[in-house]
């Protein structure tokens, strides 16, 4: 039974997620959420590290968060698309906190007749209503600059 002190914190309308960390060694982190795969956290010096930054998984979750959507929303508008690749360029403050101020997404879609209409709508629901990881970010003041290029199969 919940106490009302949590009942207020989190309405039973709200999507809850539980997660769990533990210290491996040195800098590095094991963490899982609601029981699924664990993955390894390094915030250690960059030539030795077995796993991404916290901040280089902030922006890989938000890489996979807007591709995720796009892949779904080509597939129900039956875009015959073989790959999608993003690259991402980033700037962050030059002072702490060291947060990101600019994320460039560069999306690459791969398929033979593509419709570029197709392909910009896809981007902007995602980046607009659907890709949580993004909107949060950019909710925070992080400004999202995306361009995409259609090429052939390859």
């Amino acid at each position: 039974m919940e106490s009302s002190s949590t009942s207020a914190i989190f309405p039973r309308e709200v999507v809850r997620t539980k997660a769990h960390l533990e210290h491996e060694d040195d800098m590095r982190f094991r963490a899982s959420a609601d029981g699924g795969a664990a993955i390894l956290f390094d915030a250690g010096e960059a030539a030795s590290r077995r796993g991404p930054s916290p901040m280089q998984a902030a922006l890989l979750s938000a890489m996979a968060c807007t591709a995720s959507d796009v892949v779904e929303i080509l597939r129900k508008e039956r875009v015959a698309f073989t790959s999608l690749e993003i690259e991402a360029d980033t700037e962050r403050a030059k002072e702490p906190p060291r947060v990101f101020t600019k994320i460039h997404l560069h999306y690459r879609i791969r398929g033979n007749g593509i419709r570029e209409s197709a392909v910009t709508r896809a981007i902007e629901l995602s980046s607009e209503k659907y890709c949580s990881v993004g909107i949060m970010l950019r909710r925070g003041g992080v400004e999202f600059v995306n361009t995409h290029e259609i090429l052939p199969p390859g």
